[in-house]
């Protein structure tokens, strides 16, 4: 007499062995065909500012270079956490990735206490690809013309100038922390939401002094709209080769900020798709379009192209950007 429960126990394991043996094959082909359909990029800004349009020149050059459309997907917020959480929870198949700031990224874990998911395990930087600095600029009736100046008359009046940043927590309010502790004085913080409200109110006079984006403010100073006291770069741009960098102008050894953008992937995408990725990465990096891009806003390409190389470089920038917001007392909003 047969055992049915037996025999009915046989063919299920004929049966996932059999499975295994097609399914490897099928995974491996779609490894070796990735991508077989379009790619999300998101991005964790809002629609409009620099590196919305950064990501937008990374996204059609990397479309091109795959073969298959890379889609921008807008979600700004929280610091770049409401975009970084769905990309954490995405699957690991390479097709959704992530433009994103390392400062802002390397925050959000010491500014809000903890984040909904991982920053360390979670997500992983494919590329770093850009770094931008920022200007220190001041309303041109703001009686303090340079960096040592401006020491002087904060030291002189605490806590009574002020200066703005796009917001808390961001890229220029650890610029401005980080300088006025450098240069041991106390100024008032000022966030705004966004570069735009900020660059507006110093160019009125409501506020003296903003920590702005590059690209920004360039167009303000060159008109003589506002002065540029200091770029917060290590080395002077090519853009204004005249406006000195806030470590040579202040004295301050070891000062800089910049804003530095790179692409992400979930954690367990497969080697074959993240080197793929990475060659197709090298090659937008690479081109004249992204670099005219970045050199349009007094940025310097950056080639960290492995994710070895890439995660090395975003530790180190997690320890001392977070000492950053530490010694600043820096809190979300």
């Amino acid at each position: 007499m047969v055992n049915v429960g037996r025999l009915a126990g046989k063919q299920i394991l004929v049966g996932l062995a059999l499975f295994a043996c097609v399914a490897a094959p099928i995974w491996a082909q779609g490894n070796d065909n990735y991508p077989s359909r379009p790619i999300k990029l998101i991005i964790t800004w809002p629609v409009g500012g620099f590196a919305d349009t950064l990501g937008r020149t990374i996204a059609t050059q990397l479309g091109q270079i795959l073969g298959q459309q890379v889609v921008v997907e807008n979600r700004g917020g929280a610091n770049g956490m409401i975009g970084a959480d769905l990309v954490a929870k995405s699957a690991p198949d390479g097709y959704t990735l992530m433009f994103q700031s390392i400062t802002s990224h390397a925050i959000n874990p010491t500014m809000y206490g903890k984040t909904p998911y991982s920053t360390e395990k979670d997500i992983v930087p494919l590329a770093v690809v850009a770094a931008v600095p920022l200007l220190l600029v001041a309303n041109p009736s703001f009686p303090a013309k340079n960096i040592n100046e401006l020491i002087a008359l904060a030291k002189k009046e605490p806590d009574r100038l002020s200066y703005a940043s796009f917001g808390n927590g961001s890229a220029s309010h650890l610029a401005g922390a980080l300088f006025t502790s450098q240069a041991g004085i106390k100024m008032v913080h000022v966030p705004y939401k966004g570069g735009g409200p900020a660059i507006t109110d110093t160019l009125g006079g409501q506020i003296p002094l903003s920590f702005s984006a590059f690209g920004l403010a360039l167009p303000h100073v060159k008109a003589g709209k506002l002065m540029a006291l200091g770029i917060t770069s290590n080395t002077r741009s090519k853009l204004l080769p005249e406006t000195p960098t806030i470590e040579e102008a202040g004295n301050l050894k070891g000062y800089e900020m910049s804003i530095i953008y790179a692409v992400w992937a979930p954690a367990g995408v497969p080697n074959s798709i993240m080197n793929k990725l990475d060659k197709a990465l090298e090659r937008v990096i690479g081109s004249n379009a992204f670099k005219e891009k970045v050199a349009s806003d007094g940025g310097e390409v950056m080639n960290l192209v492995s994710p070895t190389e890439s995660q090395v470089f975003f530790q180190k920038e997690m320890l001392r950007l977070a000492k950053i917001v530490k010694e600043g007392n820096i809190k979300a909003d």
